[in-house]
């Protein structure tokens, strides 16, 4: 009865402990802040050669006390925390340099999975499991691509004006986490009679530009999960110079990127294992759009053979 009542008392004390720092704020994340309590699905874009997230579980805070801030994340020894998912991912845990309730995954296909870990103590606390264990959804979407759906117009009679352009975006997530980077250059040329540049009036590579943290998202985005569409305005399309003016646009990188391409929010957080590297990915077949525009003729005088050639 003795024993029973002390630990009944230690077990109070430390849910005391843990409520008042849960109040404080000190329990809302585990060891790293960038990682946050689930409560959606987890979705991972597959790379080349496969993806590797990482994931925290957080302890049970009766048996460790000390894993806060103030506690310096201190996990109680010898405590193991059993990982799990179906379907082909690898799980490593646990991971050097890591601690013991962290796992490392690398996804390899595309598909819906779900990743399964149940807390296990110590010998010293009678090496119980967890019997309800904790899940996370995954979902690995393919890459994000993009490409322009307005069609090239080569062939007109002087200005065009203002030209709407659509650059369809396909990627498989919901639309509130669909957020892009990327550029459109606009080139301004004067060409000769067959498309040779004269002179470069206009080239300006950021004419489009979504950084890394500034992607467009939200109601800057048409469409619906997984088709999405980003659309701008042209320059006004003018004869420029007295001479056949080409534009074009071009899509571009983001600034920071490794490759050429587009990087989504959830593509660029699968590189977080590698950062600081991000990963742009290829874009789709059409990444131009031209207009040429035409300054109407000027017509010579006419020649005729002269009233005085015989006299």
């Amino acid at each position: 009865m003795k024993t029973m009542r002390k630990t009944t008392m230690l077990k109070l004390a430390t849910t005391v402990v843990a409520m008042f720092f849960a109040m404080n704020g000190l329990l809302a994340q585990v060891a790293n802040s960038d990682y946050v309590e689930t409560v959606t699905t987890d979705y991972v874009t597959l790379k080349t050669g496969g993806t590797t997230m990482g994931y925290y579980a957080r302890p049970d805070m009766v048996y460790h006390p000390n894993y806060t801030a103030v506690g310096g994340w201190a996990l109680t020894a010898n405590f193991v925390w059993n990982w799990s998912i179906a379907g082909g991912p690898t799980v490593t845990y646990p991971v050097p340099t890591f601690p013991a309730n962290y796992v490392q995954v690398t996804y390899t296909g595309l598909g819906n999975f779900v990743l399964q870990v149940a807390e296990q103590a110590s010998a010293a606390f009678g090496g119980c499991v967890d019997a309800t264990p904790v899940t996370i959804n995954v979902t690995v979407v393919a890459p994000p691509t993009a490409q322009f759906t307005t069609a090239d117009a080569l062939a007109n009679c002087g200005g065009i004006g203002v030209q709407a352009l659509s650059i369809a975006i396909t990627e498989n997530v919901p639309a509130g986490v669909a957020g892009y980077a990327f550029r459109v250059r606009e080139l301004v040329e004067n060409i000769d009679a067959v498309g040779t540049t004269t002179a470069t009036l206009v080239n300006n590579a950021t004419f489009v530009d979504f950084g890394l943290g500034a992607k467009v998202q939200g109601a800057s985005i048409g469409g619906s999960q997984p088709n999405y569409t980003y659309g701008f305005n042209s320059s006004a399309v003018v004869v420029q110079g007295g001479a056949r003016t080409r534009y074009t646009y071009e899509l571009t990188s983001a600034a920071g990127v490794t490759g050429t391409g587009i990087v989504s929010a959830i593509s660029h957080k699968s590189d977080y294992l590698g950062a600081p590297t991000v990963n742009a990915h290829p874009f789709g077949a059409k990444t131009t759009v031209v207009f040429i525009v035409n300054p109407a003729p000027v017509t010579g005088p006419i020649y005729h053979i002269p009233n005085a050639f015989n006299l």
